[in-house]
């Protein structure tokens, strides 16, 4: 068994890590690299073991906004589970590293097949989501808008 490095699949039970496993691919994250661009099709969805992932909003009318970071905690392309194919914003390598990269097809067949993967992922959005609001609410009460 390989050492994952990525918290989400090492909390999978064993079998389960190498089921899963057998389906992704080692892949480079080389700082400047995009992954995913605003409003296009997932491709891939990546699990990151060291190094880590900008999600930048991008505007007319402002800068670009990082609006998160995926390290080894979690996941790009989250949004999958919720059955959105075009992600909302544009991810960029930010920190060098490697990941577990897996199609998103596979992801989906893979998430048929192991009752465990669905709940861990579901249940790492919805912390995610929670820090997502935690965060709103402190931008809030400093006047930041």
């Amino acid at each position: 068994m390989q050492d994952t490095e990525n918290h989400l699949i090492e909390r999978l039970p064993r079998r389960v890590q190498h089921q899963f496993l057998a389906r992704c691919e080692r892949f480079d994250l080389v700082p400047s690299t995009e992954l995913s661009t605003r409003g296009a099709a997932l491709t891939h969805a990546y699990f990151p073991n060291t190094g880590f992932i900008s999600l930048v909003l991008d505007s007319e009318s402002c800068s670009p906004v990082e609006v998160g970071v995926v390290g080894r905690e979690s996941m790009l392309g989250s949004e999958l589970l919720l059955g959105v194919v075009r992600t909302p914003w544009r991810a960029v390598v930010q920190g060098a590293g490697t990941c577990w990269r897996i199609d998103t097809r596979a992801l989906r067949q893979a998430m048929r097949d192991m009752r465990a993967l669905p709940a861990l992922l579901q249940r790492n959005l919805m912390v995610r989501v929670q820090q997502q609001q935690a965060l709103a609410s402190a931008d809030a009460g400093s006047g930041v808008a």
